[in-house]
Order: C-alpha cells, then structure tokens, then sequence
C-alpha cells in the first residue's frame, strides 16, 4: 500500500512538471501572490500603464502551453489566458516588436541565427506535441528587432513498422 502510495505520488510530482495547473485561479479573488506560491516565479514581468501586471509562466522549452496572467492594481487576477490561440498567433505581424511577440506568446523554446541569413533572428515555440506530430509557431526578427514574418513547421513522427534499410531497399527500385 506505502509502494502504491509512493509511486502515485511520484507521478503526480512528475506531471506537476510538464504543466501549469492553472485551475482553481478565480478572476477578481485570487492574489498575485498566491500564484507565485503555487506556479513560482514568473518569467517575464510586464506593468502596464494602469498600473496592473502581465506574468508569464511559460511550459517551454517542453511544455505546450503559455499562460498570461493579468494582475490587476489590487494584486488580484483579472485574466488567465492560454497564450498559444489562434487569434494570438494571428495577431503577430510583421513590424510587431520582439517584445510585443513576447508579450503575445511568451517565453520561446529556443531562438537561432542561420550562418546564410545573419541579419535574421528565429523564436520558435512548440505549440503542440501529439503522438502523431510536433507543430512550432516560427517569428522570424530583423536585425532591428521587429517581425519580418512568421511560419508554422510541422514534424510527423513515424509511426507503424520500423524503418530499417532493408524495408526501405524492400520498397525501392534497389530492392
């Protein structure tokens, strides 16, 4: 029973990892600082002109999921929202500053420059990780920081027999 115990414990501690359990913040009476004592620091900070504040908690780089938390002036939540929307992903346009995209979609899971376009800078986020596929949203920036376009990369996993060369001979003109 104290195995059983243990090893359902152990589980619910390892998907406390691979997600943010935003149930149970309620609009207008959760605090600021109970969301930092459940979900930990926030990435970012924003404080807006209103005076209240926009937190991210990021899932990247494994994670699926951004979530921006409205804090308002009273330090009580006001909005929790799911960053990776459609109509998010809609809204980042060229010309958007990095830190407007930022402000959209969070934290990314990494960001590059290729040795053939030096003057581009790529944020990628994993937006969804199935069995089937893994799908990044890309931000492509200018060496002036702003959107010059943005992409969506689809990987699909294999799935069925293994791929060995000797399938793969079995199928092809060699073979």
């Amino acid at each position: 029973m104290a195995r059983t115990t243990l090893v359902f414990a152990a589980l619910f501690l390892l998907a406390g990892c691979t997600h943010v359990g935003i149930g149970g913040f309620a609009p207008g009476s959760t605090t600021e600082a109970e969301l930092r004592a459940k979900l930990g620091a926030p990435g970012m900070v924003w404080t807006e002109s209103d005076g209240s504040r926009l937190l991210e908690f990021s899932g990247q780089p494994n994670g699926t999921f951004c979530y921006m938390i409205t804090v308002g002036p009273d330090g009580k939540v006001r909005e929790v929202r799911q960053a990776f929307s459609e109509e998010n992903f809609r809204r980042v346009v060229p010309g958007l500053t990095q830190d407007g995209v930022r402000r959209l979609l969070g934290r990314p899971e990494e960001t590059l420059r290729f040795r053939l376009k030096p003057d581009e800078e790529v944020w990628t986020w994993r937006i969804e990780d199935t069995t089937e596929k893994t799908e990044h949203f890309n931000a492509y920036f200018g060496r002036d920081g702003r959107l010059l376009r943005s992409d969506r990369t689809i990987f699909y996993k294999a799935s069925g027999p293994s791929f060995t060369r000797r399938g793969i001979d079995r199928h092809s003109r060699r073979g």
